[in-house]
């Protein structure tokens, strides 16, 4: 939350007279009066993109000592901030060609830009969604599950479930953290379930197999596709917002035109504002596909008391709030909290007439 006010903070200074005005001209080289080359426009997004890094770059050394306190991260400080610096340098490098992109279109359909923004950007998502699984080996050690036993176990489940489709694999985890996880990635033939290291090794058999479960279950509910229809509504609402931020405040501000490098924090956050005015409706749609997802591994596996198990020590692992705020799950949550999801298998467990034995407290 500090981190995300900062970053509201900083795009606000630069919105301001003297600031937006030192930085066009630093950018522009030349001081003209409507600086609109994408030359320009790039290396004020470099200046934007850096400055907001090195900003909130407290806040997540901050997180980063938090999880080596409760020993939940396995990689040194020194080796954290290498990997940070690591992602640094990749938006350096991507958000400046994302920017100047963004720009070209503002140039082209100066009243419609949001309309043709909001289409790539999607099909820059949907795309990502594809062909992230086939790159995902190039910057982590992915490789079938190493235990034949288990594979043959999951393959069964799969089968039961009627997505014998699907691949499992496992990858590296272990190197930098000891949380535990699980994910449904990609569609079509480049669809599999991925399972880290430290899932695959810590967890019981039953445990990791009620966990995979519930990735099946969004596998045959097509959640993917779901989450990616509720992340373009987010876009298209985002990209509208910052198009009428840049007509209604450009002018007050000082702007030139709605292609002028210095309505950039203003295109921000504008879009910002609109991105987070949506977020608590995608997830509450994220929170009931996890729960249906839930309900769908404990009706495959009937054994809610492996589901409970692996939910607690999840939750643990992750250092998940027991019992958040109402107000803070509604806003913020993507999955239901811990506690509402071991209640809900005791209730059906209750149902089913079937006393729980999971050895907690």
């Amino acid at each position: 939350m500090i981190s995300l006010c900062l970053s509201f903070l900083l795009l606000t200074v630069m919105l301001l007279p003297w600031s937006s005005r030192a930085l066009r001209e630093l950018t522009t080289f030349s001081g003209s009066i409507r600086a609109t080359s994408l030359s320009g426009v790039a290396l004020y997004a470099l200046c934007v993109t850096l400055c907001h890094e090195l900003l909130t770059l407290p806040a997540r050394v901050y997180l980063r000592q938090l999880e080596r306190r409760y020993d939940r991260s396995t990689s040194s400080l020194g080796s954290g901030l290498a990997e940070h610096l690591k992602g640094m340098a990749l938006l350096l490098c991507v958000i400046p060609t994302g920017v100047v992109a963004l720009y070209a279109t503002i140039q082209i359909w100066p009243s419609r830009w949001w309309i043709i923004a909001s289409s790539g950007f999607a099909l820059f998502v949907v795309g990502l969604a594809k062909v992230g699984p086939v790159m995902l080996p190039w910057v982590a050690r992915v490789m079938p599950l190493v235990r034949p036993d288990l594979r043959q176990r999951l393959e069964r489940l799969a089968a039961r479930a009627g997505v014998a489709d699907v691949g499992f694999h496992q990858y590296r985890l272990g190197a930098m953290s000891r949380r535990a996880n699980a994910a449904l990635v990609g569609f079509g033939q480049s669809r599999r379930i991925l399972l880290s290291d430290t899932l695959v090794g810590d967890y019981s058999d039953d445990e990791i197999e009620v966990v995979v479960a519930h990735e099946l279950g969004h596998h045959q509910h097509a959640d993917i596709w779901k989450e990616l229809a509720s992340d373009f509504v987010m876009i298209v609402v985002g990209c509208y917002t910052a198009s009428r931020a840049l007509l209604n405040l450009g002018p007050s501000l000082g702007l030139f035109g709605p292609d002028d490098p210095a309505g950039l924090p203003l295109v921000l956050l504008g879009g910002g504002v609109g991105v987070l005015a949506t977020a608590p409706l995608a997830n509450l749609v994220s929170r009931y596909h996890e729960r249906r997802a839930d309900r769908f591994a404990l009706e495959l596996t009937r054994n809610t008391g492996a589901f409970i198990s692996a939910m607690w020590r999840l939750g643990e692992e992750h250092l998940a709030e027991r019992r958040p705020s109402r107000w803070l799950a509604f806003l913020c949550y993507t999955h239901p909290p811990v506690y509402e999801r071991i209640e809900a298998a005791g209730n059906l467990a209750a149902a089913w007439g079937r006393p729980l034995s999971t050895g907690m407290r």
